[in-house]
C-alpha cells in the first residue's frame, strides 16, 4: 500500500502541474486558508470608506461633484473628467470584488494600480514617509491579494473547486 501511494505521488504532481498551466484555472485558484480572506476584508473596508467619501459624500467626504471639481481643476490634480470618474467607480467596484472574493486577482491588481497612483501623487506633494505609510501598506496588501487569490469564503475559490475542469 505504501509503494502504491509513493508511485501515485508523481502522477498527482503531474496533474497539479498541468492544472496550473491553464491560465483560467490560475486566475481563479486560491488557497483555502483565512489569510487572504483577512487581507481582502481589510482592503475592502479601506476602499469602502475612502470610495464612499469620494463618490457619495459619506463619512465627511466631498461627494461626487466635489471630488470631480478637486481632481479636474488645474490647482488640484488636473485629471481629465473621464479619468477622475473612472477612478472613483473602480474604487467602489474593487471594494465589492474584494468583499465577495470575485475576480480577486484582478481586484488586487486594481489596488496596486490605484495605490501606485496615490503614492506618486503624495510623493511629489509631501515626501514625508508618515504620509506614505497607509498607501504603501495597502499597496503591499493588494500585491499579496494579487499573488494569493481570494482564499477562504471567496467566489473565486468556489469557481476553481467546482466549475473548472482539471485540464492541461
Amino acid at each position: 500500500m505504501g509503494t502504491l501511494l509513493l508511485s501515485a505521488a508523481p502522477f498527482a504532481l503531474l496533474v497539479f502541474r498541468s492544472v496550473t498551466k491553464n491560465p483560467v484555472y490560475y486566475f481563479f485558484h486560491s488557497p483555502g486558508n483565512v489569510g487572504p480572506l483577512v487581507l481582502r476584508f481589510a482592503v475592502a473596508g479601506i476602499f469602502f470608506y475612502h470610495g464612499t467619501q469620494k463618490a457619495l459624500g459619506w463619512f465627511g467626504g466631498a461627494g461626487w461633484q466635489g471630488t470631480i471639481d478637486s481632481w479636474t481643476s488645474t490647482t488640484g490634480l488636473g485629471l481629465p473628467f473621464i479619468l477622475a470618474s473612472l477612478a472613483m467607480v473602480l474604487e467602489l467596484a474593487i471594494c465589492l470584488a474584494l468583499f465577495f472574493g470575485f475576480f480577486t486577482r484582478l481586484a488586487g491588481l486594481g489596488v496596486v494600480v490605484n495605490m501606485t497612483g496615490a503614492l506618486i501623487i503624495l510623493g511629489r506633494n509631501t515626501p514625508v514617509f508618515s504620509d506614505l505609510e497607509l498607501p504603501l501598506m495597502v499597496w503591499a496588501a493588494g500585491l499579496a491579494i494579487f499573488c494569493l487569490g481570494g482564499g477562504a469564503l471567496s467566489i473565486d475559490r468556489g469557481i476553481s473547486k467546482n466549475l473548472l475542469p482539471i485540464v492541461g
